[in-house]
C-alpha cells in the first residue's frame, strides 16, 4: 500500500513513478546536482539554468528545447526560498546550496512560466511533477502548493499529492548577543510533491 506521507524522498518518487507507470522521467528541468536520481533511473534529459555536472544541458525550465507535445513526463524542483540571491549579498547556508528568489513575485513568475512551458512540451495526460514548499515571506503565509493548482488551471489537473516531512532542519541563525527572536509562525517542516496531469 503506497502512502502519501513519508520522510523518504526516494520512496515518494518511486511511488509516483509506480502509480503513473513511469519507468524513467523524460526530463528534469531543474537538475542541480542530481540528488533525486542517486538510486533511481536518471531522466532522459537533464537541464539546469546553471549546470553543475558535465552531462547537464544549460536550459531554463521556461524555455525547453522540445517541440510541442514531444515528451510524457517532467520533473520540476525549483528553489523555494525568498529574500535570497547571491548578487544581493545573502550568505545563508540554504541560499548557497539551493539558490532562491528575492521576492515571492519572482517565485510566482518562474512557476507560472514553467507550468506553461511544461504544458506545451507534454503530451496529453503527460505528468508534470512539481516539488514545492509553502513559505512565510515578509510575515505573510504563501501556500505555494495551493497556488500551483490555481496557476495550472485549464492546463493541468491535480492527480495526486505527497507530503515529504523533514528528517532535520538547519537551525535559524542567531547573531551573538542578539535578543531571542519571538516566533510568529509555525516552522514549516514539510514539502509537497504535486503530481499534475496535462488536460
Amino acid at each position: 500500500m503506497i502512502k502519501s506521507v513519508s520522510d523518504d524522498q526516494e520512496y515518494i518518487i518511486k511511488s509516483i513513478m509506480n502509480l503513473c507507470n513511469i519507468d524513467r522521467f523524460d526530463a528534469d528541468v531543474t537538475y542541480g546536482n542530481g540528488v533525486f536520481w542517486k538510486n533511481l533511473p536518471p531522466p532522459v534529459y537533464c537541464f539546469d539554468i546553471n549546470p553543475q555536472l558535465d552531462y547537464v544541458t544549460c536550459a531554463s525550465s521556461d524555455n525547453l528545447p522540445f517541440e510541442n507535445m514531444e515528451i510524457n513526463s517532467v520533473m520540476f524542483d525549483p528553489p523555494f526560498l525568498t529574500y535570497i540571491k547571491s548578487a544581493r549579498e545573502h550568505n545563508s547556508i540554504m541560499a548557497k546550496r539551493y539558490g532562491g528568489y528575492w521576492k515571492y513575485d519572482e517565485l510566482q513568475d518562474h512557476y507560472i512560466k514553467t507550468i506553461k512551458e511544461s504544458h506545451r512540451v507534454l503530451n496529453k495526460k503527460g505528468i508534470f511533477l512539481v516539488k514545492c514548499q509553502d513559505i512565510i515571506h515578509n510575515h505573510v503565509m504563501h501556500s505555494t502548493h495551493i497556488n500551483v493548482v490555481n496557476w495550472s488551471a485549464g492546463m493541468f489537473r491535480l492527480k495526486d499529492m505527497f507530503i515529504l516531512t523533514a528528517k532535520n532542519r538547519i537551525p535559524i541563525p542567531q547573531k551573538k548577543g542578539e535578543a531571542k527572536k519571538v516566533q510568529k509562525h509555525a516552522r514549516i517542516h514539510h514539502s509537497y510533491f504535486m503530481v499534475m496531469e496535462k488536460l
